[in-house]
């Protein structure tokens, strides 16, 4: 029994050492929860854990779990961004230079999504008019209007 319940213990200690936790700050954490994944170039590297506000109330402050194969230099860069068609978000990394790593002391600062001005509605209905050509039948439309205004203006 005593071999049992030490077995337990050593492989619990093992299996928490399988990854390593970074503190991650981040402003505007729209669509980030325990389901949001870390990722370099589309391959998973991590997820985050917990999500909280700091004691000001202004930040969240994400803990976030990272494979221990992966190795982050200090200088490597995250930031939210949106992923695939509907728009899920993850925290793309972008792997930095530097010999020194991240560990868990280090306070990370997440960039926010920087947003085009399209939501997903307005991407849509460019589509639709794409395929309809209404924007091009808009366009001759307006260029008729204003030759007919100019015709006006010479009578």
């Amino acid at each position: 029994m005593k071999k049992l319940l030490f077995l337990t213990i050593i492989f619990s200690l093992i299996s928490c050492s399988k990854t390593r936790t970074l503190n991650l700050r981040l402003e505007n954490g729209e669509g980030i929860s325990t389901e949001t994944k870390l990722k370099v170039n589309g391959f998973e590297i991590g997820e985050v854990n917990t999500v909280k506000l700091d004691e000001s109330g202004e930040m969240l402050l994400l803990n976030v779990s990272v494979k221990p194969d992966v190795k982050l230099p200090a200088d490597s860069k995250f930031k939210v961004e949106s992923e695939g068609f509907i728009g899920s978000k993850v925290i793309a990394v972008k792997i930095g230079t530097q010999k020194e790593e991240l560990n868990e002391r280090s306070m990370i600062i997440v960039e926010n999504e920087t947003f085009s001005g399209d939501s997903l509605p307005t991407k849509m209905q460019k589509v639709i008019n794409d395929i309809t050509g209404k924007d091009t039948n808009d366009s001759i439309l307006k260029e008729l209007k204003r030759l007919n205004e100019n015709l006006e203006k010479r009578k």
